[in-house]
């Protein structure tokens, strides 16, 4: 079980918004002090909120500044719309996250794979309402078992619970849900309402490879031995 950070990026600085609405950031912070919170991890969740929102990387040297700190142990979402971006942002990080090229154009996951690498290529599902969510978590695309289903396997594949993300509520998953993410992807990772380490150990009970936190470590400072 790998425990990651999210370091959520908006206007150059760290933020911690309430289910990814702009105007309810909870936390800001400069990237250097993100840096400092997350340094002991050993990989961390890079997110370009404006660059979700227009469609291309926008918060390009604050990545970079990450990237040099995690020596490119890092994967980078928001934005990702071509495999020529995902090239370039593979200059700074080992993995892009796809979430609505992936969600809305399902083939063209594939393009990603052939031109990045399989290992260098995640999807992210973000569900609200048990609805797929893409551009930045402001349009429906579908129910979770249709986008699944017109997905093909790939290395890493993200589940968000919209939700409860930036909540700390606890998690909110349907067992069922599980079993059909874990037959489309090497690896399953979990994020959304997190706040104690008893979160976690649950998630690794109902199968997940790793969980991705940021209210709970922003907000409430939650440590675990993993």
């Amino acid at each position: 079980m790998i425990v990651i950070p999210s370091i959520d990026i908006s206007g150059g600085y760290a933020v911690k918004r309430v289910m990814g609405v702009r105007g309810t950031e909870l936390v800001r912070l400069s990237i250097d002090d993100a840096i400092k919170l997350v340094r002991d991890f050993s990989w961390v969740h890079i997110v370009d909120l404006d660059g979700a929102e227009l469609g291309k990387p926008v918060n390009i040297s604050s990545i970079g500044r990450i990237s040099e700190e995690f020596k490119r142990r890092c994967e980078v979402g928001g934005g990702i719309r071509t495999p020529e971006t995902g090239k370039e942002i593979l200059r700074f990080c080992e993995r892009v996250v796809l979430g609505t090229t992936a969600v809305e154009k399902p083939s063209v996951v594939k393009d990603f794979i052939n031109e990045l690498g399989y290992e260098s290529v995640a999807v992210s599902i973000d569900v609200k309402d048990d609805r797929v969510m893409s551009r930045g978590w402001s349009r429906p695309v579908g129910e979770l078992e249709s986008v699944i289903n017109s997905l093909p396997r790939v290395h890493v594949m993200i589940y968000t619970a919209i939700n409860v993300e930036g909540t700390g509520r606890g998690l909110m998953l349907n067992p069922r849900h599980v079993d059909l993410l874990r037959g489309e992807a090497d690896l399953l990772f979990y994020a959304g309402g997190v706040s104690s380490c008893n979160d976690i150990e649950r998630l690794r009970n109902f199968g997940f490879d790793g969980v991705i936190i940021g209210y709970a470590l922003y907000v409430k400072g939650v440590r675990c031995d993993w």
